[in-house]
This record gives structure tokens, C-alpha cells and sequence, in this order.
């Protein structure tokens, strides 16, 4: 056995090795091993001048190749550089673990155990990099992916696929924070794009700069918020920008804002309206940017007297994402069919009144709406039982239940009260809380500016109490404020009484 190759083995404690062909030894010779790596990158650490008595003699006794025009040429460059082949560390090179020979452990040197921790750090180092690349990055994106692959929920997984990776392009990420210190983490989406100015215009959350949440009411008119909050767009690729606060409504919990770019964003367009048993799919993004997707079907439901009553409702195996609020719901064809709110499990506010507040806030700047002064229940929703009594009772099988009456109010003024039924407004007749949303909402729309206003508002009641119908015309003020429904006290007692 040649004598290089036998002190190779026993610098490196791998044991006897096996001799080459001659016409192999010249370019195994050239090749640095994993071993050789390792011992000089652990040698290229301890200090200047200091030689483990264990470790081999750097000379070695075997003779001398002739070499190759091109090879001395190489072995000159190195020279003139003073770089070592073996220790190079550029990104592009393999992962490997270092080889630390068991003998260097018990040589108890204080800069060969530190150059040993240095060659571990960076391997780790190294790998973490390499898992950072986008296509070693799969693993993240299994919890989402694995949505459309489940043939029950997504029958055609191809063009569900191309549709939310289309969407994709659209849903942002969304942080804030207030000197200095985090607020809220919400999604959003593109839905304007200046062209002449670059600037672009995020829908979103307005809880994305809520400073004070409101208490289990959301008709208490309790919420506070901080227009100078410092707020980052969060964007696919990882990219960041500063936003600006545009416009926030209070009361339908939407706030726009706007991010200089670079190149035009992309817009989905909006589905015509949402039916009950729609599938569709809710895009967000993570704290990693990773785009994040779930899957749900849309239901009816009368909301609770504590929540607005312009929600929708999607029924998922995952109702409360972190990531979720404002993000996009879209259909199997990428359109956007609504936002998520949030509020309550699986709300949502249907693309319906969100293309009416678009309008108006393009109009405006502003969302202007009436404020009724009270709650409504739909009968079209309510249990079957309690929908036939209704029907044998009174003869009614639509229209909208009033639930609560503001303390005060023109409603309650015009003699209103809770449980008498309404079956048309402006002579346009209403089934559900969402169909009334629009219809104010397309009221505004239709006047040139109705921002701090009045009405009126043309009812068809039936009073519970004393069965019989009448119309009543109630004024109500049109403001982009939260709409307030007090319930009022009662003072039962006063002084005096026994």
C-alpha cells in the first residue's frame, strides 16, 4: 500500500484504506475528502504556531507527480490567493457534517474544542440557510396544500389549485404596532392601483388599529382606535412595506390603506353574490408570509343580538384562523365572495356590501349609511316550529323580527316595539338583516352627498301587540360612524318610595 494513502487512513482514524488503481490516484489526490475537510478547518482554528503532538506531520514522504500544465497553474493561483480548497464555506457547496475525529476531543485544548463549536455553527447555520430556499421549503405549506387535495371538499383540484394560486397574488399580511410595541396581525387584499402615483390600496380590517376592543356588544359603540399607528404590508416573497392610513368605518369594521410600489398590484374581481351552501376557499398569510388556506361552506344564520346583523357565516373545520381576519373568501373561480370579520365563529362580510362600500368610499371617502336605531331577526332563518306559529298566528312567513329598539330613538319615538314585524322598507320588500344593509346602503349611493343627513325611511309594520299593520315614515340620520343601539335603564325606584 502506497505510504500517502496509509498515513491519510491514519490521520483521518478511519482505519486501513484501500489502494487505488494508479490511473484513479492522481484525481482521488486532487479531491479532498469530507475527513480532510474537517481536519483542516479544525487545524485552520487553533492558534498560530500550536501542533498537537498527536497530530500527523504536515510533510509527507511521498514522492513527487509530475503535474499538468493546468494543474500547476491552479496550485499557483491557490498560492498567490492563500486560500485553501479544503476549507472553502461558499453557500453554494453541500451540507455536510463535520468529521471530528474521537482523538481530537481528548487533546483538552481550549481553541480546538472552540474551532470544533465554530464548525458545528456553522453546518447548522449553513442548513438553516438552505431550508430558508423556496424550493426546500415544502414542508411549510402541507397543513394548506393538503385542503385541495382532499377529493370530498375539491373535485376538480387543478383548477382549484390555479384559482387560489391566483388569489394568492393578492392577499396580503398585515401588522401594527404603537411605539414601538406590536398591536394586531390581520390580512387584507388589493383592491385599487393608482398607476400615475404607484401607489396601491389594501383592504383590511379595521380591528388592525383597535386600541380598545368593544365589550361582548358590538352595537355599544365602545371601540377606540389609533389612526397613527405604524402599520407594514406583508407581502408574498417576504417583501415589506410601510402603509398609510387612508379611511377607517366603524361600523361595518373597514379600513384602507394605502403602499407605494413599484409595480402594479393585482385585483380579483368580485362574485356577483353568495349563495347558502357555496364552497369556498379562505386565503390569509402567516407570520412567515406562507400563503395559508381552509375550507368552508357558506350558511345562513340569524345573528346574535350582540354581533351586526350585515354578517354572513361560513361553516369550516377551522372557524377562527390567527391569521384570518380580513382576509379574502373566494370562490372555485378566484372571485372574491366576502371578508372574513372574525367577530363571531365563521363571519363574514358578503362581497355584496362590499362592493357598495368600495362605491361610496370611491365617491365619498367616505361610507355613509342610515342608522335605523334597531335590530332585526329574519324570519326566512328562524326555527321551522317557530316560523309556523308565526305564520298561523299572524299570517306572516317573511319579513324581518325587531329584536331591540334603540333607547330614545326616532323608532322607538314612532311607537315601534320589539317583536312587531317589518316587511318592507321604501316599499321594497326585505327578508334578510343583509338585504337591508344593501338597500341603505344603495339609498346613499343614489344621493350626491348624504354624509350627516337625514332620511326618510317609508315602513310597513305589523304591530305584534295589536295584530294589525301600519305604515310609518322614520327619519334617521345617515353617518359613517358606528351605529349605537342603547337599551336603556329604568328607574323603578325612586325617593319616596317604600
Amino acid at each position: 500500500m502506497p505510504q500517502a494513502a496509509t498515513q491519510e487512513g491514519e490521520a483521518s482514524g478511519s482505519g486501513p484504506t484501500r489502494a487505488l488503481p494508479r490511473s484513479q490516484r492522481s484525481t482521488a489526490a486532487a479531491r479532498p475528502t469530507a475527513t480532510t475537510r474537517s481536519m483542516a478547518l479544525v487545524r485552520a482554528r487553533q492558534s498560530p504556531g500550536s501542533q498537537s503532538p498527536l497530530e500527523p506531520t504536515v510533510r509527507s514522504n511521498t514522492r513527487k507527480r509530475k503535474r499538468d500544465p493546468a494543474a500547476n497553474r491552479k496550485s499557483k493561483k491557490r498560492k498567490r490567493t492563500g486560500e485553501e480548497e479544503e476549507v472553502s464555506s461558499a453557500d453554494s457547496s453541500p451540507v455536510r457534517q463535520p468529521h471530528i475525529p474521537d482523538r481530537m476531543y481528548r487533546l483538552h485544548d481550549l481553541n480546538t474544542s472552540k474551532a470544533i463549536q465554530k464548525a458545528r455553527e456553522d453546518v447548522s447555520a449553513k442548513r438553516a440557510r438552505h431550508m430558508g430556499l423556496a424550493t426546500l421549503n415544502v414542508h411549510m405549506c402541507r397543513a394548506s396544500m393538503c385542503v385541495l387535495d382532499d377529493p370530498n371538499l375539491v373535485p376538480d383540484r387543478e383548477s382549484a389549485r390555479t384559482a387560489v394560486l391566483n388569489a394568492g397574488r393578492s392577499v396580503l399580511g398585515l401588522s401594527s404596532s404603537v411605539g414601538g410595541k406590536p398591536l394586531a396581525r390581520c390580512c387584507g387584499f388589493w383592491v385599487d392601483w393608482d398607476e400615475k402615483n404607484k401607489i396601491g390600496t389594501a383592504l383590511t380590517t379595521s380591528r388592525l388599529i383597535c386600541t380598545k376592543s368593544a365589550s361582548l356588544d358590538s352595537w355599544s359603540g365602545q371601540e377606540e382606535y389609533d389612526t397613527n399607528a405604524e402599520v407594514l404590508v406583508h407581502m408574498q416573497g417576504g417583501t415589506t412595506e410601510k402603509a398609510t392610513l387612508q379611511y377607517h368605518q366603524k361600523h361595518y369594521d373597514l379600513a384602507f390603506f394605502s403602499v407605494r410600489m413599484d409595480r402594479p398590484v393585482h385585483i380579483l374581481s368580485f362574485n356577483d353574490g353568495v349563495k347558502r351552501s357555496d364552497h369556498v376557499f379562505e386565503l390569509g398569510r402567516d407570520e412567515s408570509s406562507f400563503l395559508r388556506i381552509s375550507h368552508g361552506v357558506v350558511k345562513f344564520l340569524n345573528p346574535n343580538l350582540l354581533e351586526r346583523y350585515h354578517y354572513m357565516h361560513v361553516h369550516s373545520a377551522d372557524p377562527r384562523p390567527k391569521y384570518g381576519k380580513g382576509a379574502p373568501l373566494i370562490d372555485f373561480g378566484g372571485k372574491i365572495v366576502g371578508m372574513v370579520n372574525g367577530n363571531t365563529s365563521g363571519s363574514f362580510i358578503p362581497s355584496s356590501i362590499l362592493v357598495k362600500c368600495l362605491h361610496l368610499w370611491r365617491k365619498f371617502q367616505r361610507i355613509p349609511r342610515p342608522q335605523l336605531g334597531m335590530k332585526f331577526w329574519s324570519i326566512k332563518f328562524v326555527d321551522i316550529a317557530l316560523a309556523e306559529n308565526i305564520l298561523c298566528k299572524c299570517n306572516i312567513d317573511d319579513g324581518l323580527i325587531v329584536k331591540r329598539v334603540s333607547y330614545g330613538s326616532p323608532a322607538e319615538k314612532l311607537g315601534i316595539l320589539v317583536g312587531d314585524v317589518i316587511s318592507c322598507f321604501n316599499g321594497e320588500h326585505i327578508s334578510t338583516t343583509v338585504e337591508l344593509e344593501n338597500m341603505m346602503l344603495s339609498k346613499c349611493e343614489d344621493e350626491n352627498n348624504s354624509l350627516n343627513s337625514e332620511l326618510n325611511v317609508k315602513l310597513d309594520v305589523f304591530h305584534i301587540r295589536k295584530s294589525r299593520w301600519s305604515d310609518r315614515t322614520l327619519t334617521v340620520k345617515v353617518s359613517d360612524d358606528s351605529e349605537v343601539v342603547a337599551t336603556g335603564v329604568t328607574y323603578p325606584f325612586v325617593e319616596g318610595t317604600p
